[in-house]
């Protein structure tokens, strides 16, 4: 974000960290997450001079806003893919339940994408979203060069390893 200009609402990571350091239960963890979720979007609504809202799956490509929301979902696919490459490399289900396993199937593999989809999939599905010109294999092929480039597989691998291996 701080790469494309593109601001936090003041006091946004703070709050995350002390909210999931405090968090009682899955639900406020959960809370906790969307309203960080919440906080990103409105940064890159605003960075990209755009009305956003979140709508997942609708599918339509009249406005930018509408194209952003496709480019998320289209990116997001690409996260839970190599989250579920990391998970199944390390033999652990996809579906076990953690954080997202009481609210919807997958579970796993959403939590370990949600490592790498606010760094990498949002930044870029709102800046190519923003401008008409970019197409839809473009933000893909971007999106896998900035995966490859960040190295987003080996730390995911690093991170779920290390989580499985911590005493608790």
């Amino acid at each position: 974000l701080l790469q494309r200009h593109i601001a936090l609402p003041p006091g946004a990571a703070d709050r995350l960290k002390a909210r999931s350091e405090t968090a009682a239960d899955v639900q406020a963890l959960l809370l906790a997450e969307a309203e960080w979720a919440r906080a990103l979007y409105a940064g890159l609504s605003s960075g990209y001079v755009l009305q956003f809202t979140r709508n997942e799956g609708a599918g339509a490509r009249e406005s930018r806003e509408d194209r952003v929301n496709s480019l998320l979902d289209h990116g997001n696919y690409i996260a839970y893919g190599l989250a579920a490459v990391a998970l199944n490399g390390l033999g652990i289900s996809y579906a076990f339940p953690l954080l997202h396993g009481k609210t919807r199937r997958g579970a796993l593999v959403f939590d370990v994408a949600d490592l790498i989809k606010d760094a990498y999939v949002m930044p870029l599905a709102f800046e190519c979203g923003a401008d008409p010109r970019i197409k839809d294999n473009t933000f893909r092929a971007r999106l896998i060069e900035t995966l490859q480039d960040a190295e987003a597989l080996d730390l995911l691998f690093t991170f779920v390893k290390s989580m499985a291996e911590k005493p608790f």
